[in-house]
């Protein structure tokens, strides 16, 4: 990967029981699990952010397409089913459904399908990117102060 292309990190931190935030530029974002793996449900589910990140990258290539060509974006919204895989447990479909405004005209559809497949989440997951994964031993944590 080229240097311009390389991104601050994501930091990831446990929060308590099966929460964690994550740290996204100045952005925290939380996940937890739902009450039947463990969590409180007090957020998304890590597993289901990924089809967020998918539906909201898929929302803003269509409405800034819409935008760009003085077409209405007024009531589009993207909807997201993802379907779980086994060996290894995933997911192993998405299903995206882009339902655009009434009145778009008709020879905008094909044009609107093609650039909802060129966002780069969409891309990331089609092409399968690379995951490496590193274990590093950190710092021993600091012993609290006495008082």
């Amino acid at each position: 990967m080229s240097a311009s292309k390389v991104r601050q990190p994501i930091v990831v931190t446990h929060e308590g029981g099966v929460q964690f935030a994550a740290q996204v530029r100045q952005h925290r974002v939380l996940v937890d699990q739902p009450e039947r793996g463990g969590g409180a449900d007090a957020a998304p589910a890590p597993i289901e952010l990924l089809g967020v990140s998918l539906g909201t990258c898929v929302a803003l290539y269509v409405q800034q397409y819409c935008a760009s060509r003085g077409l209405s974006h007024e009531g589009m919204r993207v909807e997201v089913q993802q379907f779980g895989a086994q060996n290894p447990n995933r997911i192993g479909q998405f299903d995206v459904k882009v339902v655009l405004p009434a009145g778009l005209p008709e020879e905008h559809v094909a044009m609107l399908e093609r650039v909802a497949r060129s966002c780069p989440a969409h891309g990331t997951l089609a092409h399968a990117a690379d995951v490496a994964v590193q274990l590093a031993i950190g710092a021993p944590a600091e012993p609290a102060a006495s008082v």
